[in-house]
This record gives structure tokens, C-alpha cells and sequence, in this order.
């Protein structure tokens, strides 16, 4: 059994996941986090072992966040399926914006810049889109289910992916400086024709 952590581990993935996202996974130390979070070296070493070890254990909270933003917004919402695709990306590009550095999201950067290094970010990157997914499908079934939508069973998981995907989208383009107008506007666009190509027909 491991010696109980001497620290806030919460205060520390926190430091740790603003190193990361701010600097990338190359440019982030262990003494930088050690110096923000106030938590010593051979702490660090002692709990997660690595840099690395560090790293997956605040990325994988990360997205196990994102996925949980995903389900709020999507089961909070009360309406007809194309105004709950509407609010899920108007949700998404409200909080790919709230960052001034156009940060974008740390799973997508990290996937970026560690994909074909750790096999491990590519796992939990996977594991974490597949998940939003299936947020994404029960409410698309939901539709199915009140008449909104006529589509087979099969294509239920390819309008579910490609609604997150849509959601992926917007996010990096934020981070090339697309404004939050021209991501809404690219938002809206995208809802309707979730709802028009799959609606009922009269």
C-alpha cells in the first residue's frame, strides 16, 4: 500500500494542466509545475514516477471533464433536437473562447503533439471522443424515439460522431483566431442541417 500523498493533489493537477496546456508537453518541466504548485520534486517523482506518468494522470482527468461538460449540456437541455444541437456547440464555442491565449483544448493539442510518441494519449483521447458520442447518441435516440428524426439504427452513431466532430471543429478553429461569431454562425449552420437532412418528412 502507498504512503499517503503529502499534498493538495488537486492544487497540483491543477498547476500541472495549465503548464501543459499553456506550454505543450516539451516545454512543461517537472520543476516548473514544482515551482507553480509548491509541491516538491521528489514529491512529484514519488507519486507519478515521470513527466509522463504526471502527464496522463492530468490528462485523463482533463477528458473525463470534457466528457462530463458533454453530458450536462446535453441532458440539461429542453427542447426539439436541433435547438439541443444548437445549444451543445453554442456551449462549446462559449468555452473554447473563454481563453484569451487561444489555447484550443488539451486533449486535441496533446493528441497533436504526443499522438505517435504515447500510445497511452491516443487511448484515452479515443476512449474520451467515443464516450461524447454516446452523450450525443441518446439524445438523437430520444429524437428517433418522439418523431423528430427518421433515420435507421445504423446511422445513429455516424450522426453522433459527426456532431462531435463538428464540436472538434469549432474548437480548433478557435485556436487559430476564427471569432466567436463566425464560430456560431458556423454552429447554427451545422445544427440545422443535423435536424434537415435527418427530419421526418411531413
Amino acid at each position: 500500500m502507498g504512503r499517503p500523498r503529502r499534498f493538495d493533489e488537486r492544487k497540483l493537477l491543477d498547476h500541472a494542466q495549465e503548464a501543459f496546456w499553456v506550454n505543450g508537453y516539451d516545454r512543461t518541466t517537472i520543476e516548473l509545475v514544482a515551482e507553480a504548485s509548491g509541491v516538491g520534486n521528489g514529491s512529484i517523482y514519488a507519486a507519478y514516477g515521470s513527466k509522463l506518468g504526471l502527464f496522463l494522470a492530468v490528462f485523463a482527468r482533463y477528458c473525463a471533464g470534457r466528457v462530463e461538460l458533454v453530458d450536462s449540456v446535453v441532458s440539461a437541455h429542453r427542447g426539439d433536437f436541433e435547438s439541443a444541437v444548437a445549444h451543445y456547440l453554442d456551449e462549446i464555442v462559449a468555452d473554447c473562447t473563454s481563453h484569451p491565449d487561444l489555447r484550443g483544448c488539451l486533449m486535441l493539442n496533446s493528441l497533436a503533439e504526443l499522438g505517435t510518441r504515447f500510445p497511452e494519449v491516443v487511448t484515452i483521447g479515443r476512449t474520451t471522443l467515443t464516450a461524447m458520442e454516446q452523450v450525443v447518441a441518446r439524445r438523437v435516440i430520444e429524437a428517433v424515439d418522439d418523431g423528430e428524426l427518421e433515420i435507421a439504427e445504423t446511422e445513429i452513431d455516424p450522426l453522433s460522431a459527426h456532431i462531435v466532430l463538428v464540436s472538434q471543429g469549432l474548437i480548433s478553429l478557435s485556436r487559430i483566431g476564427v471569432s466567436a461569431d463566425e464560430l456560431r454562425g458556423i454552429a447554427s449552420t451545422s445544427s440545422r442541417m443535423s435536424a434537415l437532412l435527418h427530419a421526418r418528412a411531413a
